[in-house]
């Protein structure tokens, strides 16, 4: 079963991902992430009492 959830709320907890594009911090850039490493499924979120999967995100 697949979890589908608005684009909103997936890079309010994620952050952004292919397609998305940022300013950077105070400047007058833009970006646009051309390419997501990581695959649905496995992002690592930290803080809050969420949780991280076993062998991804930070070591320990």
């Amino acid at each position: 079963m697949t979890l589908t959830i608005p684009r909103k709320n997936y890079v309010d907890l994620f952050g952004p991902t292919t397609g998305d594009r940022i300013r950077l911090a105070d400047t007058d850039l833009i970006i646009e992430i051309e390419k997501d490493l990581i695959q649905y499924g496995d992002e690592s979120v930290f803080g809050g009492g969420k949780s991280i999967r076993d062998g991804l995100g930070q070591a320990s």
